[in-house]
């Protein structure tokens, strides 16, 4: 059972596109066959843009590492006084999920 205000909407007009963007990728696959030096000039561009990627990536980086030294050394470092961090204060939690469960 459909409902009443079902419409159907044909995509025949985009089986044409289709058809053609499949002979289009068809005839590219034969050009590099029959001309496999573009292979090689293709494989070289792709080197040169990921080499400047991975070169930006590692500058900003960079930048990155620099500037926060400063951030640091500006923002500085908040405790409170009269308070002791010695890692034997610690107390464990007491875990209140238990409890709940145990209640239950």
């Amino acid at each position: 059972m459909e409902a009443d205000n079902l419409k159907r909407r044909s995509v025949a007009k985009g089986a044409p596109i289709l058809i053609l963007g499949i002979l289009i990728m068809a005839a590219a696959a034969v050009y590099v066959f029959l001309n496999p030096d573009i292979l090689d000039s293709i494989s070289h561009i792709v080197m040169i843009i990921a080499t400047v990627i991975a070169s930006v990536a590692l500058i900003v980086v960079a930048v990155m590492i620099i500037l926060a030294v400063p951030f640091y050394v500006f923002k500085g470092e908040k405790y409170q006084d009269g308070r002791s961090y010695d890692l034997k204060d610690v107390k464990p939690v007491r875990e209140t999920s238990d409890r709940k469960d145990k209640e239950e």
